[in-house]
């Protein structure tokens, strides 16, 4: 009989020690991933569409940086600026794009200047620009339909409160108290996602 496949029973709960701590690992990872992919899909997205000005491709473009993201978990160490990390990933996957679809000729020089070490706290800049928007169109989600509907009109689309209230036949006292009561909401939904 081999030897070579017999194990001891030590060898067995060392293996099986291991083996667990492998599946939390993994678990703890596929976790990490969701929480990652749901607080920076649609900033990452919002950010290659204002690169290649294509939401489709946009959204490939996201898809892709974050099945990379997968596949390479185990030889990437993003501890450092995750954030950092993936805006980057996504502005030169972004303008690869570009320029395999011929849309922009880019010199060798303006593609090495994305590389800069100056390019890092722009990127970290624009991922908290992105993250906050975000934050803001997820407080959004939580207005009463009315005053989520005044809210836009005046902050989304430009109107005064004069021209809401013409728009949605009330008056301008009601787009008043719609505005405060918004930005109220939105800023405690927004103070309690900066405590967690």
């Amino acid at each position: 009989m081999n030897q070579s496949h017999i194990f001891t029973n030590k060898q067995i709960k060392n293996n099986s020690k291991q083996s667990t701590q492998l599946i939390h690992n993994v678990i703890d990872y596929q976790q990490q991933y969701k929480t990652l992919f749901y607080d920076w899909h649609n900033p990452l997205c919002n950010y290659a569409y204002r690169i290649v000005k294509d939401r489709n491709a946009a959204a490939d473009i996201v898809q892709d940086v974050f099945v990379y993201l997968w596949e390479k978990r185990n030889d990437l160490d993003l501890t450092a600026n995750i954030k950092s990390y993936l805006f980057q990933t996504t502005y030169h996957r972004s303008i690869n794009y570009l320029k395999k679809s011929k849309v922009i000729p880019l010199s060798e020089e303006q593609y090495k200047m994305a590389s800069q070490s100056e390019a890092d706290s722009r990127f970290d800049q624009e991922a908290d620009a992105f993250a906050k928007k975000e934050q803001i169109f997820k407080s959004l989600r939580h207005l009463p339909p009315k005053c989520r509907e005044v809210f836009v009109l005046s902050r989304q689309n430009g109107l005064t409160y004069t021209e809401i209230a013409d728009n949605l036949g009330i008056s301008k006292k009601t787009v008043e108290n719609h505005m405060v009561k918004a930005l109220s909401i939105i800023r405690s939904h927004l103070n309690k996602l900066a405590k967690v």
